[in-house]
C-alpha cells in the first residue's frame, strides 16, 4: 500500500506534492524494470489499451519528474510591491501566504483495486508464461512451414505426411462415405 503523506505549503523543509509522487514513481520504477517491447503487451485489444495507457502515464510522470526536480523559487513580494499600485494588496497576499498551513493530503490505493491490479497482474504473467511455452513452438510449425510449402510439384503422399490429422479425418470420411461433408451440398452439408 503506498500512502504519501504531504504539507503543501512554501516552505522548502515540506515535500510538495508533485515531489512526493515524483519519488513514488522513481522509488517504484527503480524496484521494476519494464520491457516495452514485448510480445505480451498485445496480445489482445483491452491488454493493448491498459498497456498504452500505463505506457503513457510512465512517460507522462518521467516528464513531470524531470519538470518538478527542483523545488519553485520563493515568491519575490518586494518586487511585487514595486509594480502594484495598491501596496496593501500585495501585503495581505505576502501575509496570507506567510500564515497559510495547508493540511496534509493523504493518497491511499483502494484495497478493491489492489486485488483487481494483482489479478490483472497474475492473469498477464499466466499468459506471459504461456506465450514463452508457446513460442517455441510456433517458430517450429513456421519452420516446418516455410519448409515445406504447397506447390505444384507437391504429391498426395508428400500431403499425407505433411499432415497427417487431414489425411486421417480424409480417410474417416470416406469409410462413413460423406463424400459432401465439406462442400456445403448433399445429405452431410
Amino acid at each position: 500500500v503506498v500512502v504519501v503523506c504531504v504539507s503543501l505549503t512554501h516552505s522548502r523543509s515540506k515535500m510538495s506534492a508533485s515531489a512526493a509522487s515524483r519519488k513514488v514513481v522513481q522509488s517504484v520504477a527503480h524496484r521494476v524494470e519494464i520491457d516495452w517491447s514485448r510480445h505480451v503487451w498485445s496480445c489482445s485489444p483491452q491488454v493493448a489499451a491498459s498497456f498504452n495507457k500505463l505506457k503513457s502515464w510512465v512517460a507522462l510522470s518521467d516528464s513531470m519528474a524531470e519538470k518538478y526536480a527542483t523545488l519553485p523559487t520563493p515568491i519575490d513580494f518586494g518586487k511585487a510591491k514595486s509594480a502594484v499600485r495598491d501596496k496593501s494588496l500585495v501585503d495581505s497576499l505576502e501575509a496570507f501566504y506567510k500564515s497559510n498551513q495547508a493540511p496534509a493530503e493523504t493518497h491511499e490505493w483502494a484495497p478493491e483495486e489492489q486485488e483487481l491490479t494483482a489479478k490483472k497482474i497474475a492473469y498477464l504473467q499466466e499468459l506471459d508464461a504461456m506465450h514463452q511455452e508457446l513460442l517455441p513452438v510456433l517458430e517450429a510449425e513456421l519452420a516446418f512451414q516455410k519448409n515445406n510449402r504447397t506447390t505444384s510439384d507437391t504429391t498426395v503422399f508428400d500431403m499425407k505426411v505433411n499432415y497427417p490429422v487431414i489425411h486421417e479425418e480424409i480417410e474417416d470420411e470416406i469409410e462413413r462415405r460423406e463424400w459432401f461433408k465439406d462442400t456445403g451440398i448433399g445429405p452431410n452439408k
